[in-house]
């Protein structure tokens, strides 16, 4: 079986089949932990965004992906330019292996911790809803740092009600709480400490038809979560056009930066540029695979297949990030209720790309271990060769 430096050094050959599996990568990489697909979402819905606002967007996160993958292994050629590519690159691969291997394992393990925190949160709030009051309007509020209870009492007139159910407790000074209503009302909460739980010192106007921000003040930031109050069949994009609340789990963190993003662009005529600019941010998260690939085609002298091989891979992370703007941009639930096999399969991707990977990074380690252990060099040059006569040495010239 040839190694993957020898597929590479044909060029034109075989090394160009990598191509469609580049592009898959890349969209497999785009659904992994880290490339801010909530935030530029959040951005998207925020600003009341377009298809081709999304598409820009995507493509601009792309682009500057693309970027800092070249800059990461043209200076990695500059800084190791004197070493011996023969000798060096068993080393080479056995090194991309293990990093690539570990960033597959790391992959797997955000991605199981994640699922398994969704499953947990499914039974916690099926047992909250087992046992609180079904009559007081209620929901329950992933902080990041625990749970809160957050409830309506069944006093006229009605007051917010705060509980910590695990978790960091928070006190009232810490919290604020505003409303929105359909037609664009809003009202602010302020709260005072009561025992076990704060209390708003405002009271709630019926109906209780309302999108809920809780503010929860960590001292220099606060982080704010969205929750629905909303009846069923009210459009679930009011006021300023935003609601990042969904069913089911989400990763707390995410979502209330998501949430910051919501509140600075809300409403604003948001420029091209301005849009493009946030892409460029969003996508300067290198990925290890490809710079890895890259400079394996930098040390052989395929530079052209390197930079096509990236740019594939740069497409299929287009694809992706692009996907979940317009995504956003249409509405994400209109998205998963349409085609109901979404969610699932976007939850299962990062496990075949994790498994994708590690097959991958083992491929490379076997041809740097075999490098390693049977060296081989190239033969002499045929222009010309020594041959020993036994008594005097001569050029023997071909």
């Amino acid at each position: 079986m040839e190694s993957f430096s020898s597929l590479i050094a044909q060029g034109g050959g075989s090394a160009w089949l990598f191509i469609p599996s580049a592009i898959l990568l890349g969209a497999l990489h785009g659904l992994e932990p880290g490339h801010s697909k909530t935030m530029m979402a959040a951005f998207i819905v925020a600003v009341r965004g377009t298809v081709v606002q999304s598409v820009m967007l995507g493509l601009a996160a792309t682009f500057s992906h693309t970027l800092v993958v070249w800059a990461i292994a043209l200076g990695g050629m500059y800084l190791f330019s004197g070493l011996d590519a023969e000798i060096a690159e068993p080393y080479f691969q056995l090194v991309s292996a293990v990093i690539i291997i570990g960033v597959a394992a790391w992959m797997f393990r955000q991605t199981w911790r994640e699922q398994r925190s969704a499953k947990q949160y499914e039974r916690d709030v099926a047992e909250w809803e087992k046992a609180r009051d079904k009559a007081i309007p209620a929901q329950r509020v992933d902080t990041g740092h625990g749970f809160m209870s957050m409830e309506i009492t069944p006093d006229k007139p009605a007051f917010w009600r705060l509980k910590v159910v695990s978790g960091d407790n928070w006190t009232a000074e810490y919290v604020t709480l505003s409303t929105e209503r359909p037609d664009g009302t809003k009202q602010k909460f302020t709260f005072v400490d009561r025992d076990g739980y704060i209390e708003s010192v405002e009271t709630i106007a019926e109906p209780y038809d309302f999108m809920a921000r809780l503010s929860l003040d960590h001292g220099d930031h606060e982080h704010d979560y969205d929750v629905s109050f909303l009846k069923q069949g009210v459009a679930k994009a009011q006021g300023n056009g935003v609601n990042l609340a969904t069913e089911g789990y989400q990763d707390a963190h995410a979502l209330s930066h998501a949430n910051d993003i919501r509140k600075r662009f809300a409403n604003r005529q948001v420029t091209t540029g301005q849009i493009i600019l946030f892409g460029l941010t969003g996508g300067l998260i290198p990925c290890p695979a490809a710079i890895t690939v890259l400079l394996l085609c930098l040390q052989l002298k395929e530079i052209p297949l390197g930079a096509v091989l990236v740019l594939c891979f740069s497409i299929g992370l287009a694809l992706t990030l692009v996907m979940v703007g317009a995504a956003a941009a249409i509405g994400v639930r209109k998205a998963t209720q349409k085609f109901s096999w979404l969610s699932s399969a976007a939850a299962r991707a990062p496990y075949f790309s994790s498994a994708v990977i590690v097959l991958v990074g083992l491929y490379m380690g076997y041809h740097g271990v075999n490098g390693i252990m049977n060296p081989h060099h190239e033969p002499a040059d045929n222009a010309a060769s020594l041959v020993d006569t036994g008594s005097t040495t001569v050029a023997a010239v071909r």
